[in-house]
């Protein structure tokens, strides 16, 4: 899939945030995590998860700590704070028309009649 960055490039927040509504995680584990569900048909560079990361903190919406795993190795985790989870809960409720009327609009399946106009060119979907 090419250009997979710009197709997520406006729900990177909610994506990370929804991540860890589920787990504390760190920035490398997340990137595995939106390559392995979207079978890699998504992938984030790693600036952009980053960046989403520094935006999400300074807002308020996750927290980080630093925790060494088995091997002693210091790993920067993060959590999601009580007003990530409400923004979250917020934006999953406007996720329902959000997809309603991308699918309607991308997909095609809208019906739309314009009033006074002249419609000598009207195009089938099959032909597009």
């Amino acid at each position: 899939m090419n250009n997979s960055g710009e197709y997520i490039r406006g729900f990177t927040d909610y994506i990370i945030l929804s991540i860890l509504s589920k787990f504390d995680s760190y920035g490398y584990e997340i990137t595995k995590i939106i390559d392995t569900v979207s079978k890699s048909n998504f992938q984030l560079t790693e600036a952009t998860l980053y960046f989403a990361l520094k935006r999400l903190q300074e807002d308020g919406k996750i927290t980080s700590y630093a925790e060494k795993n088995k091997k002693g190795m210091t790993r920067k985790f993060y959590r999601i704070t009580s007003s990530g989870i409400e923004s979250l809960k917020s934006f999953r409720n406007d996720w329902k028309i959000i997809e309603h009327n991308l699918t309607n609009l991308v997909g095609g399946g809208f019906v739309y009649t314009r009033e006074e106009w002249n419609t000598s060119t009207i195009y089938d979907e099959g032909e597009l």
